[in-house]
């Protein structure tokens, strides 16, 4: 296998031009300086020595001409050695000016590097070097201002993450203030703070959450009926704070921090809309002051928070309205079972006593009777006077089911399922969940009266053998649902269904919209049909402690 050539040793070329390269600049400076000094005198010694004794030959005897060649190497070597030590000298001092921005930059990259980021090169003169120098410094300052921006950036995203985490939270939204108000004094380095929240039904401010406020502090932050608002609530409703983040100078904390040159506060408004909902206060004493950096971090918080609470404040006006929704259902229901438990008791106690008066009488004309065909006309009208006062009964109790009222939901199913399904020959299965129990009396007769029609529909038109009906809770819900396997009918073609039927159905989806329920029928021809109640079972919060 062959190896690569990054693992291979280094040639001896290689190493020996690495080891040149390594050599630190002074060495290449002064070696640049003193070299043609010296192969310039070598060059003059070895010129005396071996040539011009020649030359001279011709001019001057030998003795002559020795004695001036031995004066002229001493000449030539006294030069050389002259010329030599000032290449050293101006090679040094020319090392020096050319070696001493670099080593400046050499040493400031390596400052910069360890994260002294306000390390600067000097730059001495307009040449190549000091270009370098610019471009350098240039090259820091967008670094550090990349880094600032950054780390600007990554602050301000930590804050509105933190506040965003605690709004997620399913907490009341006076703990969810709270951390929210925890995470703004971290971030911005503070100590004390505190939120005023606002009920603009009732123009009520009220002390909704607080962070290390002192006790004294705390005492006059809270309102008392009757007392004047405090500046930055004046501020507020009057709509100065609407354009950011305001110091206010608090007349309110003068006695707490009477020793602080200044006590104020910032304060931040939470809005939403033309809804002024309240006012995030931070304290700062004496020269504690927030930089324009921190104003926009602030203000880009603040509009997290105006969302934060706005969302409370709507769900608690929906929870209020679903409330009075409720009862107002409540009391059309009450209203509804009362009329239906008049008429039961006036078919009972009106019709159904004169009916049987009624029927005493015809028996007591008929016992009195002589010809016979006035006794069998009488027998007739008996029967017919009989049937009625079972009509007027069976009535009577559906328009007051004493079972609903007496035992609960599930044995009023239960009683209707065996009046209805059973009697009339049909097999029936009732599946009553123990968990769907105790629910509000509306939702419980709408839920029955729905079960009563449906299962008078199917008595009636649909021809079924089996019935199921199940009552059944799950998360957040109540389901009702009743299957049968008779003839079934398309509920999309209403003009294709019987009428009965037609209002039957026009009556349950009436019953399940006043509980805020949804009800679905899914059938075909020949295939049966199911009926599917669900009724929502919601909670709502709280907005002032």
């Amino acid at each position: 296998m062959k190896t690569q050539a990054s693992d291979a040793p280094p040639r001896l070329g290689q190493r020996i031009y690495d080891l040149v390269l390594s050599v630190p600049v002074n060495t290449k400076v002064t070696g640049i300086m003193l070299l043609p000094v010296l192969i310039l005198g070598f060059s003059l010694n070895y010129w005396m020595t071996s040539g011009l004794s020649d030359w001279l030959s011709y001019l001057l005897s030998d003795a002559r001409v020795e004695a001036a060649m031995e004066a002229g190497r001493r000449s030539v070597t006294l030069v050389t050695v002259l010329a030599a030590a000032a290449s050293i000298l101006l090679a040094a001092v020319l090392t020096y000016l050319l070696t001493r921005p670099l080593r400046e930059l050499r040493a400031m990259a390596i400052r910069v590097a360890e994260g002294e980021v306000d390390a600067r090169a000097r730059v001495y003169a307009k040449d190549e070097i000091g270009d370098v120098a610019t471009a350098i410094n240039t090259m820091t300052n967008r670094l550090v201002q990349a880094q600032t921006d950054l780390t600007r950036s990554n602050r301000r995203l930590s804050a509105i993450n933190r506040v965003i985490q605690a709004a997620d939270r399913e907490l009341d939204i006076h703990d969810v203030l709270f951390d929210i108000l925890e995470a703004v004094l971290d971030v911005l380095n503070l100590e004390v703070g505190w939120v005023y929240l606002r009920d603009p039904d009732r123009n009520q401010f009220h002390l909704a959450s607080w962070r290390n406020v002192a006790p004294d502090l705390g005492a006059r932050l809270i309102h008392a009926p009757g007392q004047e608002l405090c500046r930055c609530q004046r501020m507020l409703l009057s709509g100065e704070l609407s354009a950011g983040v305001a110091l206010c100078a608090c007349e309110r904390m003068a006695a707490t921090y009477a020793g602080a040159r200044q006590a104020a506060h910032f304060s931040l408004p939470i809005e939403a809309g033309d809804l002024r909902l309240g006012v995030v206060n931070l304290l700062c004493v004496g020269e504690q002051r927030l930089s324009d950096e921190d104003r926009d971090l602030l203000a880009g918080i603040g509009a997290q928070i105006s969302e934060v609470v706005s969302n409370a404040w709507l769900r608690l006006k929906l929870a209020e309205k679903e409330k009075a929704r409720q009862a107002l259902l409540e009391s059309l229901v009450d209203a509804q079972e009362d009329e239906r438990g008049r008429l039961a008791r006036e078919l009972h106690d009106g019709a159904g006593q004169m009916l049987t008066t009624l029927l005493v009488r015809l028996k007591t004309m008929e016992r009195q009777a002589d010809s016979p065909a006035i006794r069998s006309g009488l027998a007739s009208t008996l029967d017919m006077v009989s049937q009625t006062i079972e009509q007027v009964r069976d009535l009577s109790h559906r328009l007051r089911p004493a079972a609903l009222e007496e035992l609960g939901l599930e044995v009023a199913l239960r009683t209707l399922v065996a009046d209805t399904v059973e009697e009339a020959g049909m097999i029936a299965n009732c599946q009553i969940d123990p968990d769907a129990q105790s629910l509000p009396r509306s939702i419980e007769v709408s839920l029955y009266r729905i079960a009563q029609e449906a299962l008078t529909n199917v008595l009636r038109h649909a021809r079924a053998q089996v019935v199921d009906v199940t009552l059944s809770r799950r998360v957040g819900a109540i389901s009702l649902l009743i299957h049968d396997d008779g003839l079934g009918f398309s509920p999309d073609s209403p003009s294709a269904m019987d009428g009965a039927r037609h209002l039957g159905l026009v009556s349950m989806r009436e019953r399940a919209d006043k509980v805020n329920a949804t009800l679905s029928v899914e059938s075909a021809a020949g295939k049966g049909t199911t009926i599917r109640v669900v009724v929502p079972i919601e909670e709502g919060s709280g907005w002032v402690a």
